[in-house]
């Protein structure tokens, strides 16, 4: 089958990452990208794989560049388009019955709309997309089970709803005690001491405060840690290096900016700790488990449901209940029941989370469309 796929941007994001491992390891289909604005992370990685990508380069003033859309659709003649992030599921599913494409499968991503955080454009259109999943796409995809009750309740076709998580190569996910021992010589610590860390963009979502009040409750029982906070917009972070000085945190958070090496990270860490406060299905938190480094996480998103019983799970927003998940985790290090941890958690998500089941449940969802 030709598979065009429609989605927003090509930036660095879990859906575009998502997309590019589906074009990727997927050789049964052909797959074309159509990007709504312009070239982002994800537009050379799919060109170096053999992946033709239009970018539309949309604006405000978008009209002729939606035709523009349907003139393409039409030309390619594909046997199933699949729309990814909120606008694209609205002007590509939209293009697409225009072209006179019935084949259409909408990819939600969102899995907590709040009012006052997301965009009043963006409320609108997951409105008006509820009333249109009854008649428009064969089928929507969604990331976390989580979401799947927040779209029924959004008034979403709850028929249509087909839950596919996101699946991981453990063959490029290798875990290497040289890179371990190479990243914590980076960071120059002493072997002995814990080396915790959040690999998470700066947002308000991420909410490194929670993690940040958490090291200072830890630090009041004098207990040794050394935390990393890895990701875009992380370091030189004038807030963030405040909140540090303020919570006498400088000895015992470093700040690096966006890795390329997502392996040499997890590796290095003897904990990953996510302290979000909302999420879909977090994929740092599987990246981890799939490099043995168990997890602290806030039970948002399908985060609880990743970790399984490997790790540990508080409420978000809990600086107090975040302190006790971290003290009991790295207690546990270096002890026969650490190492059994370790292996449960790769073993969790080759079971579970492994790239060829996500790639044949999407085959069935669209041959199903068909």
């Amino acid at each position: 089958m030709k598979i065009v796929h429609i989605i927003t941007g090509l930036g660095d994001g879990g859906a575009e990452h998502t997309l590019f491992k589906i074009c990727k390891y997927d050789k049964t289909n052909k797959h074309i990208v159509i990007s709504l604005k312009d070239r982002g992370k994800y537009f050379s990685l799919l060109k170096k794989n053999n992946i033709n990508v239009y970018c539309l380069n949309m604006n405000f003033f978008f009209i002729h560049k939606f035709f523009f859309l349907i003139k393409i659709l039409k030309f390619l003649k594909p046997d199933v388009v699949q729309t990814w992030l909120v606008h694209a599921d609205f002007l590509g599913s939209i293009a697409a019955k225009l072209a006179n494409i019935k084949s259409i499968v909408w990819n939600v991503r969102y899995s907590k709309i709040e009012l006052g955080k997301a965009k009043l454009t963006t409320i609108l259109i997951i409105k008006l997309l509820a009333k249109l999943s009854y008649s428009i796409p064969k089928s929507i995809i969604i990331v976390s089970k989580k979401a799947k009750k927040i779209y029924k309740d959004l008034g979403y076709d709850k028929k249509k709803l087909k839950f596919i998580p996101n699946g991981y190569d453990l063959n490029l996910l290798k875990v290497s005690k040289f890179e371990k021992n190479q990243f914590k010589k980076t960071i120059k610590i002493k072997k002995r001491v814990p080396l915790i860390g959040n690999v998470a963009r700066y947002d308000p979502l991420k909410d490194h405060s929670n993690l940040l009040n958490a090291l200072s409750l830890m630090r009041l029982k004098n207990i040794d840690f050394i935390c990393v906070l890895v990701g875009t917009n992380i370091n030189k972070n004038h807030r963030l290096i405040y909140e540090i000085k303020e919570l006498k945190l400088n000895n015992y958070v470093k700040l690096l900016g966006p890795t390329k090496n997502i392996s040499k990270v997890m590796n290095g860490l003897d904990v990953h700790i996510l302290s979000s406060s909302a999420e879909g299905f977090p994929n740092v938190v599987a990246e981890a488990m799939a490099l043995e480094t168990p997890c602290v996480v806030t039970n948002v998103g399908d985060a609880s449901y990743i970790v399984g019983k490997t790790g540990w799970v508080t409420p978000p927003k809990n600086s107090i209940k975040l302190a006790g998940a971290i003290e009991k985790a790295i207690s546990d290090l270096g002890t026969k029941n650490w190492s059994k941890n370790c292996n449960k958690a790769r073993q969790r998500i080759k079971k579970n989370f492994d790239i060829s089941n996500m790639i044949k449940s999407y085959n069935r969802v669209w041959k199903n469309a068909k």
